[in-house]
């Protein structure tokens, strides 16, 4: 089954519309987590553990590979194990890697970074033909992937270009009718193809308008809780269903506890669990 197929499938079985981002910071890890050991080494062991318990609530998680190439070779190693360990604990895995290249670049990383993840995310800056290789993966027969592509960013700098007027509109507008018809050509499932977009919590005015512009596309709504973001205005993302969003949690989750806590866990799954029944009562309130 493909990405957004297997997504629509869990949501609607019960699971929440919430992915969780695996962003390790080293000085946030448990004490307890194999003390003097490598940083690669304690972080696959801090997922090794979280990861079970994510599953129980979260259909996906989403990686940020930047924390883990900060640890070089053995970083990267460590983001392949966690990519690995997540399809173990049978999660999806939103790769957030960011790309946007053209050409025989876009094809390496498509090709690099499918072997480990479900979906990626990417940049389209360069135009149609840097996300066109990653496009080749997302039907069923092409492997069933999924992309998420920077639309309307969570950070406060996102008004510096994605604001920007264009033929009567903003840039971020124009991305999201790109989006739209990227995805166009491709093969529905429930409603929703293959070519998602990266919309912030912290705009809900503008998540609104984009939600309009991009009817077939799972919105990937990152910017709860630290930067601002409000779970009660993300209504306006779903579907009678349900469908159709993923919010998005990282330190609200993965670092809701002390790394001398000895309860650590219990703490990670209190929060989880938690989020999860925000997000389903925003998604269908009638639940």
């Amino acid at each position: 089954m493909s990405f957004v197929g297997e997504l629509a499938d869990r949501i609607l079985g019960g699971q929440a519309p919430i992915v969780i981002g695996l962003d390790p910071r080293l000085s946030a890890l448990p004490e307890r987590l194999l003390p003097g050991a490598a940083p690669a080494a304690r972080i696959v062991a801090f997922y090794r553990e979280s990861l079970p318990v994510l599953a129980r609530y979260a259909p996906a998680v989403k990686p940020n590979i930047a924390f883990f190439e900060a640890y070089g070779a053995d970083g990267y190693r460590a983001y392949e194990e966690v990519c690995k360990l997540a399809h173990e604990n049978d999660l999806l895995v939103v790769g957030d890697i960011k790309r946007g290249d053209i050409g025989s670049t876009a094809e390496a990383y498509a090709e690099g970074h499918f072997r480990m993840a479900d979906s990626l995310t990417l940049h389209p800056y360069l135009g149609g033909d840097s996300v066109a290789p990653f496009l080749k993966w997302c039907p069923r027969s092409g492997g069933g992937r999924g992309v998420f592509v920077l639309v309307r960013t969570s950070n406060p700098g996102a008004q510096d270009l994605q604001d920007l007027v264009v033929d009567s509109e903003p840039l971020c507008d124009r991305v999201a009718r790109a989006v739209n018809a990227w995805g166009a050509g491709l093969e529905q499932e429930h409603g929703y193809h293959a070519v998602g977009a990266v919309v912030g919590a912290t705009w809900p005015a503008e998540l609104a308008r984009l939600r309009r512009l991009l009817p077939n596309s799972w919105l990937l709504i990152p910017g709860v809780g630290a930067q601002g973001g409000k779970v009660e205005d993300l209504n306006v993302a779903f579907d009678d269903r349900g469908l159709g969003a993923l919010i998005n949690q990282s330190r609200g989750i993965m670092q809701c506890f002390a790394p001398s806590n000895e309860d650590w866990l219990d703490r990670v799954e209190h929060a989880c669990s938690t989020f999860a029944t925000e997000c389903r009562a925003v998604a269908v309130p009638t639940r």
